[in-house]
């Protein structure tokens, strides 16, 4: 009895080792978690190497007409004649006459002054004979100067000086009656018409001269060294909205800077912009092209690697991201010239479309693009 309880215990721990070890078979295997390789953000790249290029600057100007005149009425009057050519536009030569003013009343008013001029004259004659007279009947160290005729010649000389002044006023004011071209202008303005009746001090006229014009260019501080390095021996051109250029040269430089702005301002001219089509008109805005020379250690870049703050992000060795401070040393359309602030002449990796979220030291994978790719 006691042998078949043992054989019983015995039989049911082999039963209960078979369990386990039939558990532990059939227990799945712990699959090891394989860790995944960190993900690099794709940044588009361009290789840059500095080389030397033939810089310029571009700012904005205005221009400006050249001696602007208005020619007045010098009378009132009706207008007698008209110049039937003279039209806004119109160059003219000095001396031209433009218009005629009726002078009826002008050569009355001369015959009046030239009376009053010969009476004042005789006046004078009459007074320096009493005074001849008088000093020959009279003491001069009794007499009084009344009685010696002086304050009555006195008055009879300012009274030939007032005739004499009145005489040349009208002589002017009929010479004036006839409106002429100050100098070589065109005609911006024609302002009366013909048969109009004209009172004195009406602008008949508007014009400006015609053998040059002006282009107003501020300069900002940050322009002012290189404006002022290229002003020794300019080569400056004005180009309008339509690409039409013309040379220009250096009429003067401000000598203080403005006071709000505290921008330098220097004047050009363009000589005979009237005169050949297409024309340089006064007062619009125009782009100043100064040729700065050739630079060396100069890297061209497309407009949107730069960022607002006047950086650029290049890749390193080590696909890491860096922050690069540059100077601007010229444009053209979407291609931006710089040169590097560190390490000028080394080429460069440089990230064409930098991101907000860009910092520097973090690994990046680098997309290179060409020249083509960045353009479009």
């Amino acid at each position: 009895m006691k042998r078949k309880k043992i054989l019983a215990v015995g039989a049911g721990c082999l039963a209960i080792f078979f369990a386990l070890v039939i558990v532990d078979e059939l227990e799945p295997d712990v699959q090891k978690v394989k860790e995944k390789p960190p993900v690099l953000a794709p940044v588009s790249v361009l290789d840059v190497t500095p080389s030397a290029h033939a810089s310029s600057l571009t700012l904005l100007a205005t221009t400006s007409a050249r001696w602007p005149v208005q020619l007045k009425a010098s009378s009132s009057a009706r207008l007698a004649w008209l110049n039937p050519n003279i039209e806004p536009g119109i160059l003219v030569q000095k001396g031209t006459e433009l218009a005629r003013l009726n002078t009826s009343l002008l050569v009355s008013n001369m015959a009046q002054a030239n009376s009053d001029l010969k009476q004042a004259e005789l006046n004078l004659k009459k007074a320096e004979h009493e005074q001849t007279v008088a000093l020959r009947m009279l003491s001069l160290t009794k007499s009084s100067p009344f009685a010696r005729k002086e304050p009555q010649v006195a008055a009879a000389k300012a009274e030939l000086n007032r005739a004499k002044q009145a005489y040349e006023s009208a002589d002017v004011l009929l010479r004036d009656a006839n409106i002429v071209a100050p100098f070589d202008a065109v005609i911006m303005r024609r302002n009366i018409s013909p048969g109009e009746w004209l009172v004195a001090g009406q602008v008949a006229f508007e014009l400006a001269a015609s053998a040059s014009i002006d282009i107003e260019l501020p300069v900002s501080e940050m322009d002012w060294q290189k404006v002022q390095s290229a002003l020794i021996v300019p080569e400056i051109r004005i180009v309008d909205r339509n690409a039409n250029e013309w040379p220009a040269d250096v009429r003067y430089v401000s000598p203080q800077a403005d006071e709000a702005t505290r921008q330098r301002k220097v004047v050009l001219s363009v000589s005979y912009p009237y005169q050949h089509e297409p024309r340089l008109l006064p007062n619009q805005q125009v782009s100043v092209v100064v040729n700065l020379g050739e630079q060396q250690q100069v890297s061209a870049l497309p407009l949107s690697a730069m960022t607002r703050d006047g950086y650029v992000w290049t890749i390193d060795k080590q696909d890491r991201l860096q922050k690069e401070w540059v100077t601007p040393v010229g444009q053209v359309q979407d291609t931006v010239f710089v040169r590097f602030d560190t390490e000028r002449d080394n080429p460069r990796r440089v990230v064409a479309y930098p991101l907000m979220s860009m910092l520097p030291g973090k690994h990046v994978s680098p997309q290179r693009l060409n020249a083509q790719e960045v353009a479009q």
